[in-house]
């Protein structure tokens, strides 16, 4: 299979993953509002942020080991591939034990640290019981995952990541169909889709790249210090990336829980719903296109990286400005429709607020795979640091000395975020690659043009469509969409790259 093709299967098979997500979770925040309340489901949010807490020590030692081990795999150097291999995974063993204790104490006091309401506080902790447990094992298991990566076959994993996602919908439909309904239902799902998905790791590492293997016996044991030390001298810039990241959107329903109440909390986990599949959408196309550049690299091909780069730039603006548009169009018939119990206004509103970077940003998302793919995180990270805490701080005052209350923390965050990436992002991954420090804003005007045409073009078409059910909801998106994908192909695409389209086309219909 050719590179281009693995990579285009990667990217329609992380959508389709993406997609049985999405349909599932619209159906079940609802439900679980509708059952528990709004504050359960701002729970299963902030449990899942606990998590991410926690990875921020395990992602020092991991967010480098594909690079790493895939560099070495692919230029053949099986020993070196092997030794990273099996040094992040005792590495991991050990951070598995540490934080049994600080998991159990979060749970066993986690009606002090937080504010719950009374009536569901063993849900609550039950729960975090399970999230927690997610992480313990895929943590404490090998890095199963990077066979997947180093093959580019990614669509290995994302397949059997679409199976288990209808099997944990079933499963959720059927236990809140016969028992009364409890939060902690949702993180017994996550938890069989866990061990499931483990074992097709497991499965596809072993087909993919059989000459990695973990050497459990005494005599044959590999673990390097120097490994570790190279694998955590980059991955702890990363960490910092993390914790700047939090910094920017992952403190903010702790925010809402501690200043504004519990039900500001659910109702701000509610507008994110929206913007949390923007990012997922986003995070999806460009680690789709990883395995791509960093085999690139590894071989040394600088064409290949450029030519890829553009292909992929054009690609993430043409896929994610029109959600976009549709989330500005129609966002606002959504949430009466998906929520009617709550204020649908207040709710488009702050689901505005959270996207609005995107507006600029959809382009040039592969941009944040050159850090890593390069080993240029430290300067990166430093970036991430500083405006998150600016984002962090500017936020707590707005909330503490002013009347903006959620907007600000749903808003702040985005301007700062866009602020680090115009400064900083832009011109840095230029330099990295070797381009002009300015080569990429065409790229963000590009963006911001298309945006704007697609919410403008919206809201004139918008007044024709059905209105007040979900089949109308549903098929006036599908309208916006195919409206909005025309648009991008006359405006994003040059006129050799709409050539190629549609003789692309031309033969797949012959």
């Amino acid at each position: 299979m050719g590179t281009n093709k693995k990579t285009m299967i990667n990217v329609i098979c992380s959508l389709m993953v993406l997609a049985a997500n999405v349909i599932i979770n619209f159906w079940l925040s609802p439900y679980i509002v509708k059952n528990i309340g709004v504050e359960a489901n701002g729970f299963i949010t902030l449990a899942n942020n606990f998590v991410t807490y926690a990875q921020l020590v395990a992602a020092a030692l991991n967010s480098m080991a594909a690079r790493f081990i895939s560099i070495s795999y692919v230029q053949k150097d099986y020993k070196k591939a092997n030794l990273y291999y099996n040094s992040v995974f005792w590495g991991n063993l050990i951070i598995t034990v540490l934080f049994l204790i600080p998991a159990v104490f979060t749970i066993a006091r986690l009606e002090v640290m937080i504010r719950i309401p009374e009536n569901i506080i063993f849900d609550v902790k039950v729960l975090f019981s399970f999230v927690f447990f997610n992480f313990l094992l895929t943590t404490g298991v090998p890095n199963w995952e990077c066979g997947t990566y180093i093959a580019n076959r990614l669509d290995r994993s994302y397949i059997p990541q679409m199976g288990t996602a209808l099997f944990r919908c079933l499963f959720l439909f059927l236990i809140f169909t016969v028992m009364a309904p409890k939060v902690y239902y949702v993180g017994m799902a996550s938890s069989a889709v866990t061990v499931l998905l483990l074992l097709f790791n497991w499965y596809n590492t072993h087909k993919l790249t059989p000459e990695l293997k973990v050497f459990l016996r005494p005599k044959e044991m590999i673990c390097s210090k120097d490994a570790i030390q190279k694998l955590v001298g980059s991955g702890i810039w990363n960490t910092i990336s993390n914790v700047g990241n939090i910094l920017l959107s992952g403190l903010d329903l702790i925010i809402c829980n501690l200043f504004l109440g519990a039900a500001a909390m659910g109702i701000l986990s509610l507008s994110k719903i929206l913007p949390n599949y923007m990012q997922q959408l986003s995070a999806a196309i460009r680690g789709a296109f990883a395995p791509e550049l960093t085999i690139n690299y590894a071989k040394g091909d600088k064409t290949a990286i450029f030519r890829d780069m553009n292909r992929a730039m054009k690609l993430t603006s043409i896929v994610m400005t029109i959600p976009i548009a549709v989330i500005v169009v129609l966002g606002d018939k959504f949430f009466q429709l998906w929520v009617p119990s709550q204020d649908a206004e207040l709710l488009q509103i702050l689901s505005v607020l959270s996207i609005l970077g995107y507006m600029f940003t959809s382009g040039i998302q592969i941009l944040y795979n050159v850090f890593t793919t390069v080993n240029r995180v430290k300067e990166n990270a430093a970036a991430m640091l500083i405006s998150g805490c600016i984002s962090c701080l500017i936020t707590l005052i707005f909330v503490k000395f002013t009347d903006f209350g959620i907007y600000a923390v749903a808003g702040v965050s985005t301007v700062c975020n866009l602020a680090r990436n115009m400064v900083f992002t832009l011109p840095a991954a230029s330099k990295y690659l070797g381009f002009k420090w300015n080569r990429f804003y065409s790229q963000v005007a590009m963006t911001v043009g298309s945006s704007g045409i697609l919410i403008f073009v919206g809201f004139l078409v918008k007044r024709i469509l059905p209105d007040g059910s979900w089949p109308g909801l549903i098929f006036s998106a599908v309208v916006l969409g195919g409206i909005g994908l025309l648009i991008n192909i006359a405006v994003i695409l040059e006129k050799d790259d709409r050539q190629y389209l549609l003789e692309w086309i031309r033969s797949k219909i012959s």
